[in-house]
């Protein structure tokens, strides 16, 4: 029979041994990661601090730096109306491409998750806008909403009705371009909610049909209550995905007045503007701000999800 203090004592080296084998696991880990850290964090970080400093002075692209002027790049962007027409289309384009892309793809979500025949092509398929290079889809839906000649005018005036000039009429570019963005998104909103819904636990719905609830109730009061932390940081992060946009606007639009994100609005200043670089870098920092905030939600939303 062993003795117990003898016992005790191993177990005691055994713990000792293993807790230093996981420090030094540990420490290993941490040293082949500080390489990587260091590489990113000056790649990312370095240019993120050059723009904070260039929004301080004078300066255009050949010469960033012509003096320290202080805050009057910022008064110079906040009292260019073009950099708050640049903000009205930013809201107007996040959260249309957000809730018309939100419902698309909760939409089809929805229907995939019931058995259908070639239901694996479909969800390939329906991924397609997703992973097509943007100046190939932009492209596309600029040919199809272009004047009398595109494809969605040729429609309406087959069936009678007037044709719609998108590019030339402002409230008609918004509409466009939230219905191009949505075309874009959808498919990654359809991914997630997918795979949010195979998680759900049936055994709720079941009680809920023996209880006489109908199909939108179930819906209403069991799987969107499931979905609604997932949902909501989705919609962060289209809106963060949406205000972060140059492609969509830019490409669809052919750099429209009536169509510019901020980010398209802080290119254009930093390229083309009077001491271009110093407003340019100003608007950025407005919208990092601005992404900081929305990005500030989206964490408390994940831990409000559970999701930490």
């Amino acid at each position: 029979m062993s003795n117990p203090t003898t016992t005790a004592v191993v177990v005691k080296k055994r713990a000792t041994s293993g807790d230093a084998q996981t420090r030094r696991d540990r420490m290993l880990s941490i040293n082949l990661a500080i390489p990587s850290i260091v590489l990113l964090g000056f790649a990312q970080i370095w240019p993120m601090i050059q723009g904070i400093l260039y929004s301080f002075q004078k300066g255009v692209m050949a010469k960033p730096s012509q003096g320290w002027i202080g805050l009057a790049n910022y008064a110079k962007v906040l009292a260019d109306p073009g950099f708050w027409s640049a903000v009205r289309f930013t809201i107007m384009f996040a959260i249309g491409g957000v809730i018309l892309s939100y419902l698309l793809g909760l939409g089809l979500a929805l229907l995939l998750m019931r058995p259908m025949p070639m239901r694996g092509f479909i969800r390939v398929g329906l991924i397609l806008p997703w992973v097509v290079p943007p100046i190939v889809g932009m492209t596309a839906w600029r040919w199809m909403l272009q004047d009398q000649s595109g494809a969605v005018n040729q429609v309406l005036m087959a069936i009678g009705l007037h044709p719609i000039y998108f590019f030339n009429d402002p409230k008609w570019t918004v509409v466009a371009a939230i219905i191009a963005k949505a075309w874009r998104s959808f498919p990654f909103m359809l991914v997630s909610l997918m795979a949010t819904l195979s998680a759900l636990d049936d055994q709720l719905l079941e009680a809920a049909a023996i209880d006489g609830a109908n199909a939108w109730k179930k819906f209403w009061h069991v799987t969107f209550p499931q979905i609604l932390p997932m949902s909501a940081i989705l919609w962060v992060l289209m809106t963060i995905w949406s205000v972060n946009d140059y492609e969509t606007p830019y490409l669809l639009t052919n750099n429209s007045a009536n169509a510019r994100t901020m980010m398209v609005y802080t290119f254009d200043t930093s390229i083309f503007g009077t001491n271009g670089l110093g407003t340019g870098s100003a608007s950025a920092v407005l919208t990092l701000l601005v992404l900081g905030v929305l990005a500030y939600f989206m964490l408390k939303l994940q831990k409000a999800g559970g999701n930490e």
